[in-house]
């Protein structure tokens, strides 16, 4: 077998050293259920119960007498209101009390209980620099969708194929996946995937950092769903392939790779081969020479982003700015989408090898780490999705920018808040 078959060719790992309140709707007469439905699905309400407003001469107790209800006024200084919490004693569904309070002459509007919450922010000591989770056009709108991130949501698995991970990193270590999840060092089988190159470590942290610990930096989870499968291998096709393999046979939904080799002597069918039977999402990362993908000139391909297949996403960076990196590589058919790589006004600020300290990196590397966990997130609160919609829910919901058509195939910078309420169409 030529080298070239049998080695991918690393590109520098694919990182590049660092330089209101919701309102409350009310449902008159004139409007369905259904259409308050999508809020009562967002903040969630208080099943058996609604809010209705009586007309003003209707007796309260004589109506819940008659409705089979218990009934609490909200305007106890008889302001005029007429509004009133109603809990129904024959646990009737919220959607039947509202939809019989249509044909009711005595009620002039109701709506749901609505439930809503704390308005949070993480309390790590580093979170005010993590610009990319910011509600702007530079970030990736992580604040305003961690208030859609439930409590008692799956934890989902992401193998990171790479270097290895910091297991000591006490902003890393509990979110590092264990039993038939725990790593594999396809280098040193007898060893521990341990991280000697610091790589894999900002990989991982990106992904699953420990949000919420009083610590350095916040994971893309506020709620800490996501876990690493650190995979160490020695950059050949030969324990690529066992990589991708091991998360397969361990059922991993989700793998990131962010290291590639560029050219057609890189073109690798054994490695096309074991992604093709991934049964999850694939992500990729796009490289850091600033080439088009789709030039026509086969230099320019870099795999494994560039394998036709269904079940990769390949990612772009995006600056501080928002829009393209300098560096970052593009393609119409070949890249899907930018995430957060940072540029020389601002890198990424993530997990070192060292200790429990943090470095700043940049690159396409970290952008394909955001989207491995925004496809961490999306399956942790909708596990029934398919790979194929999860692909398609994160191409449908970036944030579509003028710059990009011509060079990014969804035209777009990814939107996790966007991407969760867009999954729960689904």
């Amino acid at each position: 077998m030529s080298k070239n078959k049998s080695k991918i060719l690393l590109l520098i790992f694919l990182f590049l050293p660092a330089l209101a309140q919701p309102s409350l709707s009310s449902i008159d007469k004139n409007n369905q259920f259904a259409n308050s439905q999508e809020n009562a699905q967002e903040k969630g309400f208080r099943e058996n119960e609604a809010i209705v407003k009586l007309r003003p001469k209707t007796n309260p107790k004589e109506f819940a007498k008659e409705e089979g209800l218990v009934i609490t006024p909200l305007d106890s200084d008889n302001s005029g209101q007429n509004a009133f919490l109603v809990k129904s004693l024959d646990m009737r569904p919220t959607e039947k009390i509202i939809c019989d309070a249509q044909n009711n002459p005595n009620i002039k509007s109701a709506q749901p209980n609505f439930k809503y919450k704390m308005l949070r922010l993480p309390n790590d000591r580093r979170f005010s620099l993590q610009w990319y989770f910011k509600n702007d056009g530079a970030g990736i709108w992580t604040e305003s969708a961690w208030d859609l991130e439930g409590i008692k949501q799956s934890d989902i698995v992401v193998a990171v194929i790479d270097t290895g991970v910091n297991y000591k990193h006490k902003d890393l270590k509990k979110n590092i996946a264990k039993g038939k999840a725990k790593g594999k060092n396809f280098r040193r089988t007898n060893k521990k995937p341990h991280d000697r190159n610091g790589h894999g470590t900002l990989i991982s942290g990106v992904i699953a950092g420990r949000t919420n610990n009083r610590r350095g930096v916040s994971g893309t989870s506020y709620r800490n769903h996501l876990r690493i499968m650190p995979l160490k291998f020695n950059f050949t096709t030969a324990q690529a392939v066992m990589a991708v393999n091991h998360a397969r046979q361990k059922s991993v939904p989700v793998i990131n790779a962010s290291w590639g080799g560029y050219g057609a002597g890189s073109y690798d069918p054994a490695l096309k081969d074991a992604i093709s039977q991934f049964p999850g999402v694939f992500v990729a990362a796009a490289g850091n020479n600033g080439i088009n993908h789709d030039s026509g000139d086969s230099g320019s391909k870099m795999y494994p982003c560039d394998f036709d297949l269904t079940n990769i996403i390949c990612v772009g960076a995006s600056g501080k700015n928002g829009e393209l990196a300098h560096y970052s590589d593009y393609g119409i058919s070949s890249v899907d989408v930018i995430a957060p790589g940072g540029d020389a006004s601002g890198g990424v600020l993530g997990l070192s090898r060292r200790k429990s300290r943090y470095t700043y990196a940049m690159g396409s590397s970290v952008s394909a780490a955001f989207v491995a966990a925004e496809a961490g997130l999306i399956l942790s609160k909708y596990p029934h999705l398919s790979r194929e919609q999860v692909i398609e829910i994160i191409l449908n919901s970036v944030d579509k920018k003028e710059s990009l058509f011509g060079k990014v195939r969804s035209e777009g910078k990814i939107n996790l808040r966007r991407a969760l309420e867009l999954a729960g169409t689904y």
